[in-house]
């Protein structure tokens, strides 16, 4: 194995090994909230809240606030990901409008023909195939059709 092979399998090994840190540290703030009373009597909420030795948790502590206060290479690290998932979610939405698809539009006089070879006894699936759209689509826009001419 090449030295720069090497290098890069190390630090694989050691983004894993921060990344299982890094879950261990975030799945502290899963855990449940306990009810607690403050000095007053007061019922207060206590969270979560991990403590670290070195870049390990090494207990639960219950605070009456929650706070993130990684170790600084598992904070470094949270940055990277957070940083990657940005640029992952950028290139998966490009081109495409955050809506979605654009919503299909039947005009209504398209819908009429529907109704008409509905009449003649044709499913929905065969009237679809015509007008390239799905039977679910057809259907749908059929009983909008028949729900505003019974209003009407």
């Amino acid at each position: 194995m090449s030295v720069k092979k090497y290098k890069k399998e190390a630090q694989k090994r050691y983004e894993d090994y921060l990344d299982d840190l890094m879950y261990e540290a975030l799945e502290a703030y899963k855990m449940p909230e306990k009810l607690g009373i403050n000095y007053r009597g007061d019922f207060i909420t206590l969270y979560p809240n991990p403590v670290f030795t070195g870049n390990k948790v090494s207990r639960i502590e219950y605070k009456p606030y929650q706070i993130v206060k990684l170790p600084e290479e598992l904070a470094e690290r949270h940055s990277i990901l957070k940083d990657e998932l940005a640029k992952i979610k950028e290139k998966a939405l490009k081109g495409k409008s955050k809506a979605g698809r654009p919503k299909k539009q039947y005009a209504e006089a398209v819908v009429i023909q529907w109704v008409q070879l509905r009449e003649q006894g044709l499913t929905y699936g065969e009237i679809a195939k015509q007008f390239g759209a799905s039977g679910t689509t057809v259907s749908n826009y059929l009983k909008k059709y028949r729900k505003r001419a019974v209003a009407n």
